[in-house]
């Protein structure tokens, strides 16, 4: 006659060969490389963005020395024509033809840095991402093993003190 304590035991061995067969081998999340790399690229990215950030700020401190320029020009022009001083009139038509030139190609590289910066911005937020989608697997498959060990070692428990 078997004894309950043998038919655990067996059913014991039994789970442990199952689980060590059929363990679930996880895919990683993402084909990634260390979270450290990761970490190095976003502090190149943010270095990146802080110096795009000064070069704007110049540009728009330039941008607004140009705009007060241009108001300077505008007045000049109106007492100009007031005046009806044609030659005045068409240099200072060209002076300001040329100053908002320049102010539309600050204007311009201004949008440009602007728009680096958001790419720059979207691949930090995507690598962050990334990082938490890795722990969240990595902490996925720890808890998991935890579970597993947890429960084999109370069925090895029992089977030993049933014994």
């Amino acid at each position: 006659m078997v004894k309950t304590k043998d038919v655990l035991l067996i059913i014991g061995v039994i789970a442990i060969i199952l689980l060590l067969v059929f363990r679930g081998n996880e895919s990683p999340v993402f084909k990634v490389s260390p979270i450290k790399k990761i970490e190095t690229r976003i502090e190149g990215k943010e270095t990146r963005i802080n110096t795009i950030e000064k070069r704007i700020g110049n540009e728009k401190e330039i941008i607004s020395k140009i705009s007060n320029e241009i108001g300077m020009l505008r007045a000049d022009l109106e007492t100009f024509k007031a005046e009806r001083d044609t030659v005045r009139i068409i240099q200072i038509q060209d002076t300001i033809i040329n100053v908002l030139t320049s102010e539309n190609t600050f204007l311009k590289s201004v949008v440009t840095g602007q728009d680096s910066i958001i790419v720059h911005q979207r691949y930090i937020i995507n690598s962050k991402d990334t990082i938490i989608a890795v722990l969240k697997s990595d902490t996925k498959r720890f808890k998991k093993q935890r579970n597993i060990s947890v429960l084999i070692n109370a069925l090895l428990t029992g089977a030993v003190i049933l014994k």
